[in-house]
């Protein structure tokens, strides 16, 4: 990183001392780590000169009347609530600019109704229940649910807060779609709910981080008539029983909405039950079981397991009838890259039910020649098929395609070498999903880094390589480059497809030659909605070879051609983003990380914080 000396001033020196006044030395690595690495404190400033709703909004908001005018019922079970935090949850829904909501509250404590009925006095959309016996978590939600009369219902923890456009925000979605499901994104607030940090910005649903782990949280929408015919929460699964909730309402229904806007607040509370180890321990083994249980009900062949990742998990998808494989893979014009590819596969991969078809384009070759002949000669599923006529990569997976007597096929570039012994295993438990299109695994180069876990449309230019850069072990964003996740598309060096899929979509156009053929492939897969999956614990190497030798300005006038075809192609997905990449993120530059706010908005940052911070240290007092 080049540093530009002229651009310090008195101005910067300033506002550095006045933040380490206010955060300390070690704040400064924090600063500088979650600049450059993520979200994080520099958050707090972005939200509140970037994302936070102006006045000026809210009235506008208040003033304007839809067609469609939903009651959204607001679901709080309050358990010894600090009155602060109680009064600050009740006040954020009656700030609400959208008017046509109702909250009910039930109280499993204490009699806090004294709190409540002040608020209640000429307020006719607040309903409260104060129930003799604690029924626990999940009994308390379903009670607070039995006086919903909403035709949505959502979900407050009773310390937590509302941005005060939420409820405008769903029902603005709703008025062309009725959505089933809505969930938004959010962040963490400081107890006293000056500042906020840890936004987590959620991709569209993605059933595969689902389970992995219960990245919806909050804010969650869902109709009333839906979650009552579900029977609500279920005690058995307390401790993780939104996970279980929200699983329940994701296998009803694909008609899934999120909204990329923080719309709810999580308080930083450090007297909360929920950093007790113990209950911690509970609620993973409560989310294990749910997890469990919604595999039973969809009849996966699958095992629900915890991860080296605390909260965690994996579904680890079995592969009933073992299914023939057929691997395509392209001769190319090196032995010894191509035997690090095929030997592999016969002497580490514990999946062994295929065959191998090797497509030789380069016939006049004596060193390939001479390795075709032994390779067919050592094993007997491996058969090399010459034809010199294919032109380009695409053409020969569509060719070996056309020979394969598998169900499934399975492409592999000739510089792709097998890395963890499941991975074929892994890849295929995943395709063999009715809702799977395509899967792949992890590319790793040279230097164990990621090279590729699919793409990303729209971001650093027509698309890019997800997580490339990152180890294996590095904890990248939510960390869902460490598990099995959706994505919009992934590279054909790894990719396996069930073979009715691949020609129902007419295998790779010809109108691509460059990877835009596998991206393109991959769409009329989603249009057919099928998912893309990269399988995390699938790893593959992809060795450097040379660089593409030839007339460089044709190769360039080439690529610009196709990228315009894919424009003309596929203009909806360029047009609304990459919906696994949320867009509140930069589309240049480092992945998951915000956008530079503007000199004017960021001036004031020193002060701010200093300001923010004087006011947490009031409110200790």
């Amino acid at each position: 990183m080049k540093f530009d000396l002229s651009s310090i001033n008195v101005s910067s020196i300033k506002k550095g001392f006045n933040y380490i006044r206010s955060n300390g030395i070690s704040g400064v690595w924090t600063r500088v780590r979650e600049k450059t690495v993520g979200p994080g404190n520099a958050y707090n400033n972005w939200y509140k000169k970037v994302h936070e709703i102006s006045e000026d909004e809210l009235i506008r908001q208040r003033e304007h009347t839809f067609r469609y005018n939903p009651v959204i019922s607001i679901i709080v079970p309050v358990y010894k609530t600090p009155e602060a935090y109680l009064r600050k949850m009740i006040e954020s829904v009656m700030a609400q600019s959208y008017e046509n909501w109702e909250l009910c509250i039930v109280d499993g404590s204490e009699r806090q109704s004294t709190i409540v009925k002040e608020y209640m006095e000429g307020e006719n959309r607040i309903n409260y229940l104060y129930v003799d016996r604690n029924l626990g978590i999940s009994g308390n939600s379903n009670k607070a649910l039995q006086m919903a009369t909403g035709d949505y219902v959502t979900f407050v923890d009773h310390d937590d807060m509302l941005a005060p456009n939420a409820l405008y925000s769903i029902v603005e979605e709703l008025q062309d779609n009725k959505y089933d499901v809505i969930y938004s994104d959010e962040d963490t607030m400081s107890a006293d709910g000056r500042r906020f940090s840890e936004p987590i910005f959620k991709p569209d649903f993605s059933i595969d981080i689902l389970r992995a782990y219960n990245y919806i949280k909050r804010l969650f929408v869902v109709k009333r008539k839906l979650a009552v015919g579900l029977g609500g929460f279920d005690s058995e699964f307390d401790g993780a029983q939104d996970y279980d909730f929200t699983l329940r309402c994701c296998e009803r229904t694909d008609n899934i909405r999120h909204i990329p806007k923080i719309l709810y607040h999580k308080r930083l509370n450090n007297s909360s039950v929920s950093l007790d180890v113990h209950n911690r321990e509970y609620a993973k083994e409560a989310g294990k079981r749910a997890l469990a249980a919604h595999i039973r009900r969809l009849g996966y062949f699958a095992t629900a397991i915890h991860t080296d990742m605390w909260g965690i998990y994996k579904v680890e998808y079995e592969t009933p009838g073992n299914p023939f494989l057929t691997i395509v893979i392209p001769g190319g014009n090196s032995p010894e890259l191509l035997e690090k590819c095929i030997f592999p596969l016969f002497e580490k991969a514990r999946y062994n039910n295929f065959e191998i078809l090797v497509i030789d384009t380069e016939s006049e070759n004596k060193d390939m020649t001479a390795f075709y002949h032994r390779i067919e000669s050592i094993r007997k599923n491996v058969k090399v098929i010459t034809n010199t006529k294919l032109d380009g990569l695409p053409a020969i997976r569509n060719f070996g395609a056309s020979l394969a007597n598998g169900d499934y096929l399975f492409f592999i570039d000739n510089n792709v070498e097998l890395i963890d012994a499941t991975a074929m295993g892994e890849m295929l438990g995943n395709c063999m999903r009715d809702e799977v299109g395509a899967v792949s695994g992890v590319l790793y180069d040279d230097n164990d880094m990621v090279y590729h876990q699919g793409y990303l449309i729209g971001v650093n230019g027509l698309v890019s390589n997800l997580y490339q850069g990152l180890r294996h072990d590095d904890m990248g964003y939510l960390m869902h480059n460490r598990i099995n996740a959706d994505c919009s598309a992934v590279s054909a060096s790894c990719m396996m497809v069930k073979k009715e899929l691949f020609y129902k979509v007419g295998g790779f156009s010809d109108k691509f030659k460059t990877s835009l053929s596998e991206i393109d492939f991959c769409f009329k897969l989603i249009e057919l909605n099928k998912n893309i999956v990269a399988v995390a614990d699938a790893g593959w190497y992809f060795h450097d070879t040379k660089p593409i030798v030839g007339n460089t300005i044709r190769i360039e006038e080439e690529i610009e051609r196709e990228e315009d075809l894919f424009r003309i192609m596929w203009p909806n997905i360029l047009k609304t983003g990459d919906p696994f990449y949320n867009i509140n993120f930069a589309r240049e530059g480092k992945q998951f990380t915000l956008p530079e706010i503007t000199p004017e908005a960021a001036g004031d940052d020193a002060k701010e914080t200093e300001n923010d911070t004087e006011g947490e240290e009031d409110s200790k007092e």
